[in-house]
């Protein structure tokens, strides 16, 4: 057929237009064939927390989705429009508009069906890489990942054949609601020196001001979540109106300084993105965001998995730790021991304290405010322990009065010399470390141990008691196993507190267990952060493409015409790399500062998974936006070559 010929002809005499587009659409559906794969895996839902995992990953699966879906119809835009100066030709050359239309068709279906292939053999090909390594990531020895799925295929394939469809859709309508004799004269048509107001532009700051306080100011407590949400939209739209208003506003100030602006390449690159800057601060915008979320994504799922080991100590410090509202017996120690001999585990050495149970508050200045009630803005737990139990445990002999305490807690806690609790003021010493340190019913409160006199130094802050007892074990990790969950059931019993009809439950935790729960969890979560984090890349990649692609086609005339009254090579080539550095690092320079503001937000987050060190969350952080920030001037070089390209051509 003629219109499929020349839809064949089209995308292959616009291979620097159609190609990108066709690669990143195979990449996205290789990568949601495999989010397909594994969230349709029966192998994976078998697992030790399988079922899961799978939520987690159906959460980043409809993210990607979504992000697959806007990404292909803002692309699809830029396309279309350049697409049309040649459709403009046809309909010059007799061409109707049913004949325009089923062009298009043909357009978007050999594409569909070339990303959709290419995709999928993408897919197929790394599915069993990605499952070797989330088995290992994981340490499930059992998980078995087939190297193709039909229903993945079938799922995949429909979900972008559904998104091809209504690509198509637009497409035909934006081409029955034009003059086909308009189309050639569309690409060329030069746009109106656009407005700066510095209504939106000051509404821009507001609205990023707010976000960013709400994220600093953010506390940990049952409502940071819904304060993170907010925020995150209050900077989304505060970035489009700053970029879009701001930088119209910047280019007229550029352009008023007579010392700046009639310089040949200053003159060149301002009045050139002058004319465009309404589209071209939304494509800046939409790459200073698309790189902030690749930068969350990425930052806070890998310092969860790089503070994994200090999280597991955190809520085991030994192999086993029991806590229960009563001594500790006799009977409790044989019961441990005989189901070691059963199981084929040795015990070690027993580690015992006594402390009292938690009281729930905030520090506030130098004093500590207890909670009524736990409620939403409580963050701290605080237990007093006897200094003799320090002293055993830690092999020191220190002596206090009975108006001192020593204090530890895990990264980022109190630092003041004096604390008040329930009117009594004390004398603090901070403790560098403490082995039997502990999350007692593994809350989302951060522990405060503080180390007294005595118990009735202790009583003062809390008189009820906890005894707490830890020890390791050694075997194979299939007894270990056995051994634990025997113990399990045992020790976590449901008894009643005397004169109360409240129910309390003892603690037993163990560390295989626990190990297991969070390398799942963890990783999971780091799977999902790398393949979310990919796909946003790969649309900022291709986002800085296109915008180069339409600039180069913009300005080509422009510089033909500029070359032909004296203008070199190299001064084009020095107007260029001046025109794009005017603007092009904004996005990187926002995505840091985005990032930047939302450390104190997603640490407070991370708190909910027992992640208190701020510090490994910033170095982690500096050492992303470092390596965003090569990967991004790299981009940068390569799309303004192709701009180059373009315009010389």
């Amino acid at each position: 057929m003629l219109k499929l010929k020349l839809a064949r002809q089209t995308i292959s005499k616009n291979l620097q237009l159609y190609l990108p587009f066709l690669l990143a659409n195979a990449v996205l559906v290789g990568i949601n064939y495999i989010f397909f794969s594994m969230t349709t895996n029966k192998s994976l839902e078998k697992q030790n927390y399988g079922s899961g995992l799978i939520q987690l990953m159906n959460i980043g699966l409809v993210f990607t989705l979504a992000i697959t879906f806007f990404f292909m119809i803002y692309i699809n835009g830029i396309v279309s429009r350049r697409r049309n100066h040649e459709l403009g030709l046809y309909s010059i050359l007799g061409m109707t508009r049913s004949d325009l239309g089923k062009m298009i068709f043909f357009i978007d279906a050999i594409m569909f069906g070339a990303s959709s292939v290419l995709g999928l053999v993408f897919g197929a090909t790394f599915v069993k890489f990605v499952g070797l390594g989330l088995k290992k990531l994981l340490d499930m020895e059992r998980l078995n990942v087939p190297m193709f799925s039909s229903v993945a295929a079938v799922i995949c394939i429909g979900y972008f054949a559904a998104v091809y469809f209504i690509l198509l859709l637009g497409d035909l309508w934006r081409l029955r609601s034009v003059n086909p004799l308009d189309l050639w004269k569309a690409t060329n048509k030069r746009e109106k020196e656009p407005r700066g107001s510095w209504i939106f532009g000051i509404a821009g700051v507001v609205a990023l001001c707010t976000g960013y306080a709400l994220a600093v100011r953010m506390k940990v407590s049952m409502d940071a979540v819904t304060s993170f949400m907010l925020a995150v939209i209050l900077v989304v739209i505060g970035t489009y109106l700053v970029f879009i208003a701001f930088s119209i506003i910047f280019l007229k100030m550029l352009r008023k300084n007579k010392n700046f602006y009639y310089k040949r390449n200053h003159f060149i690159s301002v009045s050139g993105m002058l004319y465009r800057m309404k589209q071209n601060g939304a494509s800046l915008a939409s790459i200073c965001l698309l790189l902030t979320t690749a930068l969350v994504a990425i930052v806070t799922t890998g310092t969860l998995r790089l503070s994994q080991e200090a999280t597991i100590k955190l809520y085991n410090p030994y192999d086993v730790v029991m806590t229960k509202k009563t001594p500790i017996s006799h009977a409790d120690k044989m019961t441990i021991q005989s189901r070691a001999k059963d199981n084929h585990v040795t015990v070690g050495k027993y580690v015992n304290m006594t402390m009292t149970e938690p009281i729930y508050g905030n520090f506030s200045g130098s004093a500590y405010s207890v909670s009524k009630g736990v409620d939403m803005s409580t963050e701290n737990q605080l237990f007093a322990v006897p200094v003799a139990d320090y002293n055993r445990i830690q092999k020191q002999n220190v002596h206090l009065a009975k108006d001192e305490i020593l204090m530890y807690s895990s990264k980022g806690g109190y630092d003041k010399n004096r604390l008040t609790i329930k009117g009594k003021t004390y004398k603090v010493r901070h403790l560098d470390s403490f082995d039997f340190y502990f999350d007692y019913q593994r809350t989302i409160f951060k522990p405060i141990l503080v180390f007294a006199k005595d118990k009735q130094v202790c009583e003062q802050i809390s008189g009820k008691w906890l005894y707490a007892m830890g020890y390791d074990v050694s075997g194979k990790k299939s007894d270990l196993k056995k051994y634990t969950a025997g113990l399990e059931n045992k020790f976590m019993t449901v008894v009643k507190k005397k004169n109360s009809q409240e129910p309390y439950m003892d603690s037993f935790t163990d560390r295989p267990s626990v190990s297991e729960m969070f390398n799942q969890l963890f990783g999971g979560l780091l799977f999902i952060g790398i393949f979310v984090s990919i796909v946003m890349l790969i649309a900022t990649v291709v986002v800085m493409y296109y915008k180069q692609v339409s600039e180069g086609y913009a300005d080509r005339d422009r510089f033909k015409t500029m070359q032909q009254v004296g203008l070199s090579r190299e001064e084009t080539k020095s107007a260029i790399n001046s025109q794009v550095l005017t603007v092009f690092m904004l996005p990187i320079i926002g995505a840091a500062v985005n990032v930047g503001f939302a450390i104190p937000a997603i640490q407070k987050m991370l708190v909910f998974l027992a992640m208190y060190d701020k510090l490994l969350l910033v170095k982690f952080g500096i050492v992303s936006v470092a390596v965003t920030f090569l990967g991004y001037v790299a981009v940068y070089k390569l799309t303004t070559n192709v701009y180059e390209n373009i315009v010389n051509r």
